[in-house]
C-alpha cells in the first residue's frame, strides 16, 4: 500500500501503513491500562520489547519463505536472535506455567501453518476459506505479550478473549493486504487464497477484472471482523481499541478508492490494447 499509495492521504502516507500501526505495541498496553493495577514501568517497557521482538523474528521467516532474502541463512539466523530476546523478556517477568503452555502451543501453530500456507500457495493445490483460517494461526503469536500482562495481574481467564481479538484484527489485515498484494502474487506464481478467490488460475487481466468488482466486498470483509473486534475489546475494556478502529477503517476507505482507480485504469487499458490488437 506504501509503495502504490493506496492508503495515503493529502499529508502523505497513513501512520497505519507502518508496522507500528498495527496495535502490535499497542494491545499490551491498553490491557494494562484497562484491567486492575497498571504494572511498573520496566515491566511494560520488557513486554513491548518482546512484542517487536517477537514480530521482527517473524518477518525474518516470512521474508525467507518468499524469497527475499540475499542471504537465507543469515535470515534464519537473524530470526533465531528475535525469537530468542523476545522469549527471555517475558521470562523474565511470567512464571505461570499455563501462559508458557499457551507460549509453546502458539509458537507450534505458528510454525505449522507457515509451513501449510508454503504448500497452499502452490498451484496445484487446493485453497479454501478453511485453510485461509488455518494459515492466520501463524499471525497468533500477537497475542502472547498481551497474554504476559494477564498472566502478571492474575487474570489468566481473560487470556482467550486477547486470542480472540487477535485473530480478528489479523484476519482483517490479512484480507486487506492480500487483496492489495493479489497482482503480485500472481505474477510471482504465489497462488494465495485472495488470488484463488478472485481469479483461480486465470491471468492477469481475469484477476483485475474480478478486484473491480470485489473491491468493496472484500472491504467489507474486513470492516466486519475490525468490528467483531471493537466488541471482543469492550469485554477487555479497551477504550482505545474503537479509536484504532475507526482510523483504520478511513485508511482502509482511502485505499479502497485509490486501489480500485488504479485497477479500473489497468482493466480498461487491457480492454484497450485487446481491442486494438484484434482490428
Amino acid at each position: 500500500m506504501s509503495r502504490h499509495r493506496y492508503g495515503a492521504g493529502d499529508d502523505g502516507p497513513s501512520p497505519h501503513l507502518n508496522v507500528l500501526g498495527h496495535p502490535l505495541l499497542r494491545l499490551p498496553i491498553w490491557i494494562d491500562e484497562a484491567v486492575e493495577e497498571r504494572l511498573d514501568e520496566d515491566t511494560v517497557s520488557d513486554i513491548l520489547e518482546s512484542s517487536l521482538c517477537g514480530y521482527l523474528s517473524v518477518r525474518a521467516e516470512d521474508d525467507y519463505f518468499d524469497g527475499d532474502w540475499d542471504e537465507p541463512k543469515a535470515a534464519m539466523m537473524l530470526s533465531a536472535v528475535f525469537r530468542a530476546r523476545h522469549q527471555a523478556l517475558l521470562a523474565r517477568h511470567v512464571s505461570d506455567t499455563r501462559f508458557w503452555d499457551r507460549f509453546e502451543e502458539v509458537w507450534g501453530g505458528y510454525a505449522d501453518a507457515m509451513l501449510r500456507e508454503s504448500e497452499l500457495n502452490d498451484a496445484s493445490s487446493e485453497y479454501g476459506p478453511d485453510d485461509f483460517d488455518r494459515v492466520l494461526l501463524r499471525s497468533q503469536p500477537l497475542e502472547l505479550p498481551a497474554n504476559a500482562v494477564l498472566s502478571l495481574k492474575g487474570r489468566w481467564e481473560l487470556a482467550s478473549l486477547s486470542s480472540e481479538l487477535v485473530r480478528h484484527i489479523t484476519k482483517a489485515t490479512q484480507l486487506f493486504d492480500d487483496f492489495v498484494d493479489a497482482p503480485d502474487d500472481l505474477a510471482s506464481g504465489n497462488y494465495t487464497w485472495m488470488v484463488r478467490r478472485l481469479a483461480g488460475r486465470d491471468g492477469g487481466c481475469a484477476l483485475r477484472r474480478a478486484m473491480v468488482e470485489s473491491c468493496d466486498r472484500v472491504f467489507a470483509e474486513a470492516g466486519d471482523e475490525l468490528d467483531r473486534a471493537v466488541v471482543v475489546g469492550a469485554d477487555l475494556g479497551l477504550t482505545e481499541l474503537p479509536v484504532w478502529v475507526s482510523a483504520r477503517k478511513a485508511a482502509m476507505t482511502r485505499a479502497s478508492q485509490r486501489l480500485y482507480q488504479a485497477l479500473f485504469d489497468s482493466v480498461g487499458s487491457f480492454g484497450a490494447s485487446g481491442a486494438s490488437g484484434d482490428a
